[in-house]
């Protein structure tokens, strides 16, 4: 018995970390960390390929967003560059042996917006673009299935039938499987039915092309895409696809606000709002027009500042791009110039309010969002009284900071200057 007790005792020693253990991780991170932003900083190429991350853990923790904390890792804003500035160094020969990395930092890898989003993006291009796809062929099953999950996540991601010949006869299965068990995902992508009660996309009701019956648009919510589909109804009440395209959220820039249709003329206006800072906002235009799909203008919003004496700036610059044509992204024409914007935008008094205002609300509180929008996360409750800082005038939603230190949305009904 005294000898089990001994045993039991030696094992619990052994398997409990002690401050000191502790303390080393969490140095060894810090030093890491150190280490990475030295050498880029100096393009030390050899020290930076060494203490970049070796798996999605690690990634994730040094250039994505921490759920738990609600808030960015070290290198969250300057991610792409160190990104960029790795593979730009593995295409190299003479660092041929860390392209490996993008195997093990995509293994059991989850989709995520910003720095995963963008790494996902230039590692299936990588692949392709340089026929690497002994990275892949040469996996062990359970270890493809991981990282092609990962390239190849439905909910983000198009099927590439030029990517998917070049992986051999058991990948290949493996990445169909993914899409679809006995659809092909081509046809699984274009059925209405495919996005219904599907997390990753909100559906809009409205009658695109004025034929009398609704039809179904479809695009990822924010921070999970930028697809967007139209489905036309008929009278069966079927919908078939007639357009997929982008909802122009962009990566570290605007994002999906809302759709709407175009009062009084078919087709439909695309809503994005840069969400972090600052007021802009952009409406794309899209109308159905001789058997293709024209983008006819954007107007986009902005300020000319944040002081007390700012104007808004509202310019309607026309397209007139065929979004169906490969490359008509390249085409679109950008806002004015800021010394061309008093000739060519039109220009109005920006709302007057006070940085310093409080919170008025018949509730007796106001809920703080996460985005510009009624369906938005809440962060916090304020009660109605309490002062908060207006950092930002954002259309309807201003972008507040509360006494807490919280920033979000709040809609500027519940907001009064004092």
């Amino acid at each position: 018995m005294n000898r089990i007790f001994l045993l039991i005792i030696i094992s619990l020693l052994f398997s409990c970390k002690s401050p000191s253990q502790e303390n080393n991780n969490s140095l060894n991170k810090t030093e890491i960390a150190n280490n990475l932003k030295e050498s880029f900083d100096k393009k030390d190429e050899v020290l930076f390929l060494d203490n970049f991350p070796k798996n999605f853990e690690g990634f994730k923790n040094t250039f994505g967003w921490n759920d738990e904390k609600d808030s960015s890792e070290p290198f969250y804003k300057e991610a792409n560059n160190y990104v960029d500035y790795w593979f730009s160094l593995i295409q190299q020969l003479k660092y041929k042996k860390y392209e490996n990395q993008i195997i093990s930092i995509s293994k059991d890898g989850k989709w995520e917006a910003d720095a995963v989003n963008y790494f996902k993006e230039k590692s299936y291009n990588y692949i392709k673009n340089n026929k690497k796809y002994d990275l892949i062929n040469s996996l062990s099953r359970k270890d493809a299935e991981s990282v092609l999950f990962f390239l190849f996540d439905p909910s983000h991601s198009k099927y590439d039938e030029d990517f998917v010949t070049n992986l051999n006869k058991e990948k290949q299965e493996i990445v169909k499987g993914i899409f679809s068990n006995n659809i092909s995902p081509q046809k699984k992508r274009g059925q209405f039915s495919n996005y219904e009660n599907n997390e990753s996309y909100f559906i809009k009701t409205f009658d695109v092309n004025k034929d009398g019956i609704p039809d179904k648009i479809v695009s990822n919510n924010a921070y999970q895409g930028n697809d967007l589909f139209v489905f036309l109804g008929d009278k069966n009440k079927e919908y078939n696809l007639n357009l997929e395209t982008t909802n122009f959220s962009e990566d570290g820039g605007n994002i999906i606000q809302d759709i709407i249709a175009i009062p009084h003329s078919k087709g439909l206006t695309i809503k994005t709002y840069f969400p972090d800072r600052g007021y802009f906002e952009k409406e794309y235009n899209l109308v159905p027009e001789n058997n293709t799909w024209i983008l006819k203008n954007t107007i986009y919003k902005t300020m000319s500042d944040n002081s007390d004496t700012a104007v808004k700036y509202i310019c309607d610059v026309t397209q007139n791009i065929d979004i169906t044509k490969s490359g008509w992204t390249d085409k679109i024409n950008p806002i004015p110039e800021e010394n061309d914007r008093n000739k060519k935008c039109r220009v109005e008094t920006a709302t007057k309010i006070k940085k310093q205002s409080i919170i008025k609300d018949p509730d007796g509180f106001t809920n703080l969002r996460k985005e510009k929008n009624s369906t938005s996360e809440i962060l916090q409750k304020i009660n109605s009284g309490e002062h908060i800082n207006v950092l930002d005038i954002s259309g309807d939603w201003f972008f507040v900071k509360t006494k807490e230190g919280k920033q979000g949305y709040v809609h500027k009904s519940r907001i009064k200057a004092y």
